[in-house]
């Protein structure tokens, strides 16, 4: 039918910036492959699923005004007998095995303003921008190849290229194939005769015959593109043999033109080495087996919903493994789903961060997507598990390390996902339904000047503990070590040279020492198993050993000021931590904390932190190195302005204010973080408003409240572990325990 919608409809094309959600529904885990597909809005490009319990791409029209709808659904097709190419080309296209060859396409238009209904095809108003929406790069992927691909530059010898000529016999119908053998794929054309040549052989003997670089070495001819990754912008896929690495050439158009070839009329068909590397990634297949080379038995159900590989992307699978496994983030985003998708204001689905948490809770929890498949032989296999892009897009967004698809740290991104669940989570109610209070608690720091024995006591809010393990070496690695060793050691008296005693008014000796003020429902502890060895980080393979009964910490808890023991007076040289950010930088101390057991001063610490926005120790380790040489390498950080001698921005206090803080506490924190909005958020999610303004009393015994009478009893309910020898890469895994008691089990 044609209805007065799809008559009067004026629709934009999508450009190349613009993302397309055609894969997957942006609030559920309904993608191409189910029986009603996906539906993309031909306004906005959001993906929703038609039909099933959820039916996101009603609601989303509905509340949008878009009624118009793409309807995108494939299936497999039977595996074909021959793999030969079409003799006849039309165009320069070497082609690789794409989506195409592997699957069928249905597609139609929908109008959700006519119940649904199916629109006639070819309208000349529809139809430019349906075409576009089938041929545009999905937005995850998009947003996982701009991840994956590395920084390209020019070099001198694409600028200085001269003396370009047809070699003899050139042809442009001879493009197709290397001018050496009979390989139609991965072909380079060298830009200085315009010789074919297939590109290297592989390990596994894939790839080609090395017929490009044989060339290179025959005639010394050093650059070349690789056909088929040409683009009418005028970018292709370009290497320099003489520079052995992947390069730019800023005069692509100019120099195919002297073979005959318009860069204008190009169509883009062979994936480029970006995308090449991201499939690479996305089908690495990690082994499903135990450290004693047992298999692992395939299981589903609510709560056993696995994560699909992105590429790099275990450490974050990991993280979410576990959190969601924490009855508090299931309770909070798993039930409420629905709800949220119905009333949430945002335009987006897949760049709000609350739509993406509860997408991911349903996706795990509601077992509607852990169903196990069989093998060819009709045995259970294993599950095909759903893919986060979406969620990760959103929480990385403009991430210094984690919007990248290099592999991080598991305990960095379980601190960055804190932060950002607290930003959501403030504009929400408050804040009062924040699942991440699971983890809160403090800390008591005792101080005592030896001199004078006298003390100071400070409590400190903290959601982790980071414990050292302590190194027994054997004949062969080392001896494991016990969580008590570790809390002990952590929890011993440490020493502290030079310390400046306000009572006795001259540097003296003092020890210190942290336990725990008050407990969490859920502790999250890191094991600190590295080392830094000539400056460079190594990983110590220790076992750490957890008993898989109940542990008891409360020999750990802190007890205050003590009967007999005298305060030490306060003084400007020690900071009250409820005003220390007019003393000092925001920072991280977790990661503080782990540099300086790396070895580093703790002035290099603070300052490596702060300039790389608390972005995590490996993005401050690789400052430090690379500011090593810096004449104020250990020059403390310059303390805050006076907040009468400071401006603040006020689109970032605005910014600021409409997550929920107070105004006038935004500019005090902006002020304080010398106008950096990361820093000073990062102060106002770690104090609560009523200790802002309000200094806490250091010599007093800490303040009780309900958290302190929590338990200190606990259970290993999850944990994250690291394979491979090497801290800049291997493989996370995340193992969690379903149940308590006799009746709980490991997964």
């Amino acid at each position: 039918m044609t209805c007065e919608h799809a008559l009067t409809a004026r629709l934009t094309l999508p450009s190349s910036s613009t993302p397309v959600y055609k894969e997957e529904c942006t609030q559920c885990f309904d993608n191409q492959d189910t029986a009603e597909g996906v539906d993309v809005c031909l306004s906005c490009f959001n993906g929703g699923c038609p039909a099933g319990p959820y039916n996101h791409a009603h609601q989303h029209s509905m509340k949008s005004g878009h009624y118009l709808t793409l309807n995108i659904r494939r299936s497999a097709k039977a595996p074909s007998d021959s793999d030969e190419r079409p003799a006849k080309l039309t165009k320069l296209e070497i082609c690789e095995g794409s989506g195409a060859d592997e699957f069928e396409y249905h597609t139609f238009v929908r109008c959700w303003g006519c119940s649904g209904a199916r629109i006639e095809s070819g309208l000349e108003n529809i139809e430019p921008t349906v075409r576009a929406v089938i041929h545009a790069v999905e937005a995850s992927k998009g947003h996982e190849i701009k991840a994956w691909s590395e920084e390209v530059t020019a070099c001198q010898h694409f600028d200085e290229l001269s003396g370009q000529a047809p070699r003899d016999g050139f042809s442009l119908d001879a493009l197709h194939q290397c001018s050496t053998c009979d390989k139609r794929e991965n072909l380079w054309l060298c830009l200085t005769c315009g010789n074919v040549g297939c590109g290297r052989r592989q390990y596994d003997g894939s790839g080609g015959n090395n017929h490009g670089i044989s060339h290179y070495e025959a005639t010394g001819h050093c650059v070349s593109v690789k056909l088929g990754t040409i683009t009418p912008e005028g970018t292709a896929d370009a290497y320099c043999y003489t520079c052995d690495d992947n390069k730019m050439d800023p005069h692509l158009a100019a120099h195919l033109k002297v073979f005959g070839i318009n860069v204008a009329a190009q169509q883009k068909t062979e994936k480029s080495i970006a995308e090449l590397q991201l499939d690479q990634n996305l089908k690495f297949d990690f082994s499903m087996t135990t450290a004693d080379g047992a298999k692992l038995e395939p299981v589903a159900g609510p709560g056993l919903t696995g994560l699909k590989n992105l590429g790099n992307s275990c450490y974050m699978a990991s993280v979410l493994q576990c959190v969601f496994g924490i009855d508090r983030f299931r309770d909070r985003y798993f039930p409420t789903a629905a709800d949220h998708f119905a009333t949430c204001t945002q335009a987006n689905p897949a760049q709000c961060l609350l739509c993406q948490l509860h997408k991911l809770a349903a996706g795990l929890w509601s077992g509607r997507y852990a169903n196990l498949e069989t093998d060819s032989e009709g045995r259970p296999a294993h599950q095909a598990g759903i893919a986060p892009s979406t969620f990760k897009a959103a929480v990385a967004k403009d991430h210094y390390e984690f919007s990248t698809m290099r592999q991080q740290d598991a305990f960095e991104f379980l601190l960055h996902l804190e932060k950002q669940v607290d930003v959501v989570e403030r504009s929400v109610n408050s804040g009062n339904s924040n699942p991440n209070k699971v983890f809160d608690f403090t800390t008591e720091e005792r101080l005592q000047c030896l001199s004078c024995q006298k003390v100071r006591y400070r409590v400190e809010p903290a959601r982790s503990i980071s414990l050292p393990v302590i190194k027994r070496p054997l004949d062969a690695g080392f001896a494991p070590v016990s969580l008590a060793e570790c809390l002990d050691v952590m929890t011993a008296e440490e020493a502290v040279d030079g310390y400046q005693c306000p009572e006795c008014e001259r540097p003296t000796q003092a020890v210190k020492s942290t336990r725990f003020a008050s407990f969490p429902k859920v502790l999250a502890v890191q094991v600190r198993r590295f080392e830094l060895v000539n400056w460079v980080p190594e990983k110590l393979d220790i076992s750490v050993q957890v008993p898989l009964s109940e542990v008891s910490l409360e020999a750990y808890r802190g007890r205050g000021v003590q009967p007999g023991e005298e305060p030490l007076p306060e003084s400007d040289d020690i900071p009250n931590p409820a005003v220390a950010s007019q003393q000092q930088p925001v920072v991280d101390e977790e990661v503080v904390s782990q540099l300086e057991a790396m070895g580093f001063p703790r002035v290099r610490c603070v300052k490596a932190v702060s300039k790389t926005g608390n972005c995590g120790a490996e993005a401050a380790m690789t400052w430090i190195f690379e500011h090593m040489d810096d004449p104020d390498i250990d020059v403390p950080e310059a303390v805050a302005q006076s907040e009468s001698l400071e401006a603040v921005n006020p689109v970032a206090v605005e910014q600021l204010a409409a997550m929920g803080f107070a105004r006038d506490r935004v500019e005090r924190e902006l002020r304080n973080a010398g106008g950096d909005a990361e820093r000073a958020l990062d102060r106002l999610l770690s104090i609560p408003d009523d200790e802002a303004d309000v200094a806490m009393e250091s010599v007093a015994e800490p303040t009780v409240d309900d958290s302190q009478s929590r338990n200190s009893a606990f259970e290993l309910t999850g944990f994250v572990s690291h394979k491979g020898s090497s801290v800049h890469c291997g493989h996370y895994i995340a193992s969690v325990r379903h149940g308590s008691g006799a009746d709980s089990k490991w997964f």
